[in-house]
């Protein structure tokens, strides 16, 4: 969620800061939000599915995870139990995974194979 929203009124309204650029275009910047915090999220492997194990957070910038676990571990991007045949990515053992920017602020739910080891979740959150 932004701090603050900015009507767009031709003529009027609040201040926008952009650059000039060549031919008199003007651009206007995007800020990137950068890490603040890092917490680790550790999940022992389960054949039982924990839905949100990794609960959606708006302020989440960046989400890895490595898998200690013993047999492959399924994953979904939401709250729902992810199956064998209805899951979005999955992760065997010894994977290393990056989630895609766009995706990090959804909630992760697992389920192993088999039960053993851990999925070892690193979340870099911005305020």
């Amino acid at each position: 969620m932004a701090d603050s929203a900015v009507p767009i009124t031709p003529g009027s309204g609040a201040n926008i800061d952009t650059y000039a650029v060549a031919g008199g275009d003007h651009q206007q910047i995007v800020r990137e939000a950068r890490a603040t915090a890092v917490t680790t999220n550790t999940w022992t492997v389960s054949t039982t599915a924990s839905t949100g194990q990794i609960p959606a957070d708006a302020g989440r910038v960046a989400v890895a995870m490595v898998s200690l676990a013993s047999a492959r571990v399924y994953l979904r991007f939401d709250s729902t139990a992810p199956t064998a045949s209805s899951h979005h990515w999955y992760l065997d053992p010894g994977d290393r995974y990056e989630v895609p920017a766009e995706m990090t602020t959804l909630a992760i739910s697992m389920l192993g194979a088999s039960g053993g080891g851990t999925i070892v979740s690193t979340l870099a959150t911005a305020s």
